[in-house]
């Protein structure tokens, strides 16, 4: 099944279409090596919420029924033991793989461009300093997870703090093209709304109030801030929000990678779309990370020539001005492949799943796939006989 399933690209454009040339996802060995981990700690991790558990049910439901299946034959006082037995079993083991999916460290996949004239960037991303983050999640834990993924430049985004993004930024590269730079930003909110606000620092906390919604005032960069919507959010919330003249929206996040955020473009991509369409809005992809998990969800491609020679913070200024001038077309969203499923359709996350994760392996990994499934045999069929 492996060697005769069919190749499909493990990464596709924000509609679901080819990616632009030169762009691809670059798997490590150790990635490689352990790639039936790998690749369902991945798997997992792109999930939302209904997904997950639509696709842990079916898990359990498949291996409790095999259970009673073979117990069959055996009294019933049996069969109720050895089904208990396998729903512990089962429990055991979806609490262990949810702690792998969000603790383990492991390898990651990251997007590779050939085109050194683009940038790979993050504009929402969080440390320790925000609440509900990881608190070992250091800035330069932060930098890690970005370098490893594959992005050049990501926003330090915490909800109304800044200490994380300051620390990070002695530490960035005097060139951007050395490493991943951490630019400042926050994360506060208008009406509800979650908004991501690049460039300020804590020099301008008098023009927030203590939610983190922006007030009319002079920022210390002295530019007034690039705000993006970000979701997941009540959708009507949203579109009343970035129609409001203050504080002049002119992002709107279509993917973020929290389970939250990818069920709700699943559910509510269109109405996204529109409601970008409506008021000239870019869309734009997160990693809303806060420390947890290992798999990026989507990357955002700016191009900007000349970009690997310039300071970050003159990188961050230029990433603003396709905001500023309203250029939708100036960000190119690159997602990992994932199941679409909502609604009625979540019964197929399971099928569509596995052909998605069959159909995007490597050769390499194919090979890896079919040694670790006769290896598994063989320790199997050693242990039936010793047994009998």
């Amino acid at each position: 099944m492996l060697g005769l399933a069919g190749r499909v690209s493990p990464v596709v454009s924000a509609l679901d279409g080819p990616v632009p040339h030169g762009v691809r996802l670059d798997l490590p060995a150790a990635y490689v090596s352990t790639s039936p981990l790998s690749r369902t700690l991945d798997l997992l991790s792109l999930l939302s919420i209904p997904q997950s558990v639509w696709l842990l049910c079916v898990f359990a439901f498949l291996v409790i029924a095999g259970a009673a299946w073979t117990a069959r034959r055996e009294p019933p006082r049996r069969v109720g033991v050895r089904v208990l037995r396998t729903f512990l079993f089962v429990f055991a083991s979806i609490v262990v793989t949810e702690a792998l999916v969000i603790l383990l460290p492991r390898p990651m996949a990251k997007l590779v461009v050939s085109d050194p004239q683009v940038v790979r960037v993050d504009f929402h991303s969080h440390t320790k300093a925000s609440h509900d983050a990881y608190q070992q999640f250091t800035e330069e834990r932060n930098r890690d997870w970005h370098q490893s993924g594959g992005f050049d430049i990501a926003f330090i985004t915490d909800h109304v703090k800044w200490w994380g993004a300051m620390e990070a930024r002695p530490r960035n590269p005097s060139r951007a093209g050395e490493r991943v730079s951490l630019l400042t930003a926050v994360e506060g909110h208008y009406h509800k709304v979650s908004t991501i606000m690049l460039a300020l620092t804590r020099e301008d906390t008098a023009i927030l109030t203590g939610w983190g919604e922006l007030q009319h005032g002079t920022p210390s960069i002295g530019r007034q801030p690039v705000t993006i919507a970000a979701i997941p959010g009540k959708i009507d919330s949203v579109a009343a929000a970035v129609a409001d003249t203050f504080p002049q929206f002119t992002g709107l996040e279509l993917v973020d990678a929290a389970p939250r955020g990818l069920g709700q473009l699943d559910s509510q991509e269109h109405r996204i779309r529109e409601i970008a369409s409506r008021n000239r809005l870019l869309l734009v992809s997160s990693s809303n990370n806060h420390g947890w998990g290992r798999t990026v969800a989507a990357w955002n491609l700016i191009r900007i020539p000349g970009w690997r020679s310039l300071s970050p913070d003159s990188v961050g200024r230029l990433i603003e001005e396709p905001f500023r001038a309203r250029d939708t077309t100036a960000v190119t969203i690159i997602k990992r492949l994932r199941p679409r499923t909502h609604g009625t359709g979540l019964p197929f996350t399971f099928p569509i799943a596995a052909s998605q994760t069959i159909g995007s392996l490597t050769m390499p990994e194919r090979g890896v796939w079919l040694a670790w499934i006769w290896l598994t045999t063989a320790v199997v069929a050693m242990r039936r006989r010793r047994s009998t």
